[in-house]
């Protein structure tokens, strides 16, 4: 179970009496701390400013995406439904607040409003104003430089993974051309508009994935970036995906409608995403159970792909409830023809990884039985 910090706010009145609180060693003028945000937000380390009832006053835009939650969402609730686990912490937070001493500790495990666990060191800092406490707390995740080396790994493949892919595209292009062929000369034969309404969609997408299947085999054609609006993207994968669900799996959308255009190439763009969403949804239905696939977004601060550092990223998640990465596959996952299914191909995620990385993207995946979430990041317009 989930500590709530809101049962803990009892304490502080209590030890207030004992008169533990009234020695400070560390005073701030109210002046410094009204506008706080301005200062932290600068900051690449996540900043929690919180009340002596250890609810949440202030945090920076760094500890937004380490908690996986907004600023409006968690300001004034206990940090208890940002942090799941705080409550492993408590001892160091009320020492800190009762002695009005810093402290700090490695190893510090988050587990976010997500579900997402991350490894950080935590330095707790007591505040104190004219009329109550405070405890400043500073988060740095230590697990960063590993996704950048696990990043720079993938790309060391990609040139690998390109080759055969392009050997499968080659493969494709044929029945593909019958396909489209065969769906041609049936919308000739209907009368129906309702009917051909879905010849178009065959048509459609044939096409689509021919433009894709040429695209692999010409390599040196670069990728058509401009702007995109990431939501409109994500929408056509929604409308194609949701006809082919069971009844039994749910295909949700969190968007943030404040996202600005990314840049990116729209079609790439479809066929990466639909791959992804299209694991999820093999994995629910191999595993027979029910369960939900959800597409968030979100916009990151600084953050970097590749070697080049970003202000501004967009971040989607694909997100479902199914049984999970096997771990023996968890390394491999990005590898061609590497699957844990029995009827999979083992090449959707390494053509979504493909796909991104050419318009300067990244994918990196968290999973645990009931929680997989394949994190796409695509570099914002307006940065």
């Amino acid at each position: 179970m989930n500590p709530s910090l809101s049962t803990f706010s009892a304490t502080s009145p209590a030890r207030r009496q004992e008169g533990k609180l009234e020695a400070s060693t560390f005073v701030a003028e109210p002046a410094l701390l009204s506008g706080t945000t301005s200062y932290i937000d600068l900051m690449q380390s996540a900043v929690v400013l919180l009340g002596e009832d250890l609810t949440v006053l202030e945090l920076n835009t760094s500890a937004e995406s380490l908690f996986g939650i907004s600023a409006n969402q968690l300001a004034g609730m206990p940090l208890g439904r940002a942090w799941l686990n705080v409550g492993d912490y408590l001892s160091m937070l009320n020492t800190a607040l009762i002695d009005q001493q810093p402290l700090s500790q490695h190893d510090v495990a988050v587990i976010n409003h997500n579900g997402l666990s991350r490894k950080c060191t935590c330095a707790v800092t007591p505040v104190a104003t004219e009329d109550s406490q405070r405890l400043l707390i500073e988060l740095n995740a230590f697990d960063a430089p590993r996704t950048v080396m696990r990043d720079a790994e993938m790309r060391a493949l990609r040139q690998i993974s390109d080759d055969m892919l392009r050997g499968f595209a080659h493969e494709v292009r044929n029945p593909l051309g019958g396909l489209r062929g065969a769906a041609q000369l049936l919308d000739r034969q209907l009368a129906s508009e309702d009917l051909r309404e879905y010849t178009a969609v065959i048509l459609a997408e044939a096409d689509r994935l021919a433009n894709l299947v040429n695209r692999m085999l010409t390599p040196n054609i670069p990728a058509e970036i401009s702007k995109v609006n990431v939501h409109e993207v994500l929408e056509r994968v929604y409308a194609l995906v949701a006809v082919e669900l069971p009844a039994s799996i749910q295909l949700k959308t969190d968007y943030d409608p404040s996202i600005p255009e990314i840049q990116g190439d729209a079609e790439l763009l479809i066929q990466g995403f639909l791959n992804i969403v299209r694991n999820g949804q093999q994995a629910l239905i191999e595993s027979g159970q029910s369960g939900r696939i959800t597409l968030k977004t979100r916009v990151r601060r600084n953050m970097t792909i590749g070697t080049k550092r970003h202000r501004l990223v967009a971040q989607v998640d694909v997100i479902d409830d199914g049984p999970g990465v096997p771990a023996e596959l968890q390394q491999q996952i990005f590898y061609p023809l590497i699957t844990g299914r029995a009827n999979g191909s083992g090449l959707g995620l390494p053509i979504a990884q493909s796909l991104f990385n050419q318009q300067g993207g990244l994918v990196n995946f968290t999973s645990e039985p009931g929680h997989t979430v394949f994190s796409v990041y695509l570099t914002i317009v307006s940065e």
